[in-house]
């Protein structure tokens, strides 16, 4: 486990099983947990945690294997609408939450190309976790998801993001950099940014 900050952990991810990080936020009454992967390693330490509430970014096998074998009641679980489809439970979240427990923590829903249903997450303001949010899927960036992802992220207060599957700490003006220049690279009557053009 590799320590964030004096309240964040993360799991790091692996390769072989693919699984996503998993990031660990201490509360005063709850640990709020970021994805839940799926390995072996995530798992075990994960069930060793009392008192959790899980947040999964996307329905993706990587970022919520383990989700069955932790079984969370629906009051502590956050999911998107396609995650909800795919596990059958949790709390969906449709307009943004607001959790107050001696940390700030917001979960918004997130127009991603990468997965529909996608949410993200800040910490006391400061820290985001995107998950896979800001990737594409293998058509490329959705123009005009993508359009709509970037005027939400713009209107979220964080100074640093952090990806999954990635061990950069982004600056909010390095983020929207990123994809803006991303969707710059759109052509006219083309619903997906091409891949090879970035």
């Amino acid at each position: 486990m590799v320590k964030i900050n004096d309240y964040i952990s993360k799991i790091e991810c692996s390769d072989n099983p693919l699984s996503a990080d998993v990031y660990i936020i201490k509360g005063d009454k709850h640990t709020y947990i970021v994805d839940v992967g799926s390995n072996e390693e995530a798992l075990e330490t994960l069930k060793s945690i009392p008192n959790k509430k899980i947040i999964i970014t996307h329905f993706h096998a990587d970022h919520m294997g383990n989700l069955k074998a932790l079984a969370p009641i629906d009051n502590d679980l956050y999911v998107g609408d396609y995650t909800f489809k795919y596990y059958g439970g949790g709390t969906v979240v449709k307009n943004p939450v607001h959790l107050e427990d001696g940390v700030v923590i917001d979960i918004f829903p997130l127009p991603s190309s990468h997965a529909k249903g996608s949410l993200t997450i800040t910490v006391n303001k400061n820290l985001i976790f995107l998950g896979d949010g800001c990737y594409s899927n293998v058509k490329g960036y959705n123009v005009s998801v993508m359009f709509d992802m970037i005027k939400i992220l713009k209107n979220i207060e964080f100074t640093a993001a952090i990806k999954s599957h990635d061990d950069t700490l982004y600056t909010k003006d390095e983020l929207i950099t990123e994809l803006e220049t991303i969707y710059g690279k759109r052509q006219k009557n083309e619903p997906y940014i091409d891949l090879s053009l970035l």
